[in-house]
């Protein structure tokens, strides 16, 4: 719809009936007024819930169109017979708001014109793997718009990426838990296809699970691969390499070989011989066990004499245990996002995995331990309620 086209239509429409004395800002706004009152007036009676499914009926769903209608077209003439750019007055607005009421969390916003733009689109699992910005150019020479899909710790992603320019798109999970960046990398996958057939589409990440996704894809006649980051072959130097991710094939049984038992040589006894003395096995000698050195400074969470294992991250003693760990920390606990994973990944253990550390997180802001703030970092709200309640108290 081109707004100044239809002014120019509302213009044409008022000259051929006579009515441009009576369109003056005053009278346009009132009859603007009046027309908004008679849409309000078809849900007035109806519950909440009720004015959701209103449009199912198709009478009331015709009325709520023309009074729509109605509202839509006084609403452009009184900016058109006041000289008012709807355009830059709308860009003007939101930006003021965007002042006035700071986002809570960021959110990726999709342009449907930067999904249509012909050409390969990269989508990466930025928690999976890191490539560089020159090393995803060499993995991916033709690449046109690139997607990066990243957790609350990893941020100006978009910096990183800087040779792409304007094709570079950061996509911040909006909330996490198990496999949420795949799932958001997933949906995205199924927007682009549905706004762009025609182009190839590459997933940049170590992560098998993403292939019965695309071998679907492919099956339906997209373009679509996975390449993996970092997998360096044997005798292959240390540099990143880019591989193709094979699917998981099912593991071939192996045939089983009857083994037949050797046969014991028989030992002729002579008349009078003494019986052969049995062996004795001789007992196994434990090895001398190693001195572990212990850490300097263990872990709040560990404390001395925790094995060096990784907690479940998921379970309700850990989750106590890393709260616990945090509260210690006291004016110490990190601010930033990126501080406070690195804690989390030391309190659960040697063996936390960066999966872990993701479930344990999401556990910890489900409870309200935890806060990521896109502006003001690592929050905790519980911890201030707690010193709260203790200052009210004293």
């Amino acid at each position: 719809m081109n707004l100044s086209e239809l002014q120019a239509e509302l213009r044409h429409f008022a000259a051929e009936r006579g009515w441009q004395p009576f369109h003056t800002p005053k009278n346009l706004s009132t009859a603007l007024m009046v027309e908004a009152a008679e849409l309000a007036e078809i849900f007035q009676w109806m519950t909440p819930e009720e004015s959701r499914t209103a449009h199912d009926d198709a009478d009331t769903k015709a009325r709520i169109g023309e009074e729509v209608a109605d509202v839509l077209l006084y609403l452009l003439q009184v900016a058109d017979h006041s000289q008012v750019d709807i355009a830059q007055a709308v860009k003007s607005k939101l930006a003021r708001n965007a002042l006035k009421h700071p986002p809570k969390h960021s959110m990726a916003r999709v342009s449907p014109a930067r999904a249509s733009v012909p050409g390969t689109h990269v989508l990466l699992d930025y928690e999976n793997v890191q490539p560089s910005d020159d090393e995803l150019r060499a993995m991916v020479p033709d690449a046109g718009q690139v997607w990066v899909f990243h957790g609350p710790h990893q941020r100006q992603v978009e910096r990183r990426f800087a040779s792409f320019g304007a094709n570079v798109t950061a996509v911040p999970i909006s909330k996490t838990g198990k496999n949420a960046l795949d799932f958001h990398l997933s949906f995205y996958m199924g927007y682009l296809a549905s706004r762009n057939q025609a182009s190839a589409m590459v997933v940049v990440a170590n992560d098998k699970g993403y292939e019965p996704m695309l071998e679907h894809a492919r099956a339906l006649g997209f373009e679509v691969r996975q390449l993996g980051h970092g997998q360096a072959k044997p005798g292959a130097s240390n540099k990143a390499v880019a591989t193709e991710v094979p699917a998981k094939k099912a593991a071939a049984k192996k045939p089983t070989v009857k083994q037949t038992p050797a046969k014991k040589k028989s030992v002729k006894k002579t008349a009078g011989a003494a019986p052969a003395a049995k062996k004795v096995p001789a007992k196994k000698v434990a090895p001398a066990k190693k001195a572990v050195a212990k850490p300097a400074n263990p872990p709040a969470s560990v404390g001395s004499g925790t094995k060096a294992v990784a907690m479940s991250p998921d379970s309700a003693a850990t989750i106590k245990k890393l709260t616990d760990s945090l509260r210690k920390m006291g004016d110490k606990r990190p601010t930033k996002p990126a501080s406070l994973w690195r804690s989390l990944k030391s309190f659960l253990g040697a063996g936390a995995t960066e999966e872990s550390v993701e479930v344990a997180l999401a556990r910890l802001i489900e409870g309200g331990v935890v806060k990521v703030d896109s502006v003001k970092g690592a929050l905790y709200p519980r911890f201030a309620a707690e010193s709260g309640s203790a200052a009210s108290q004293v």
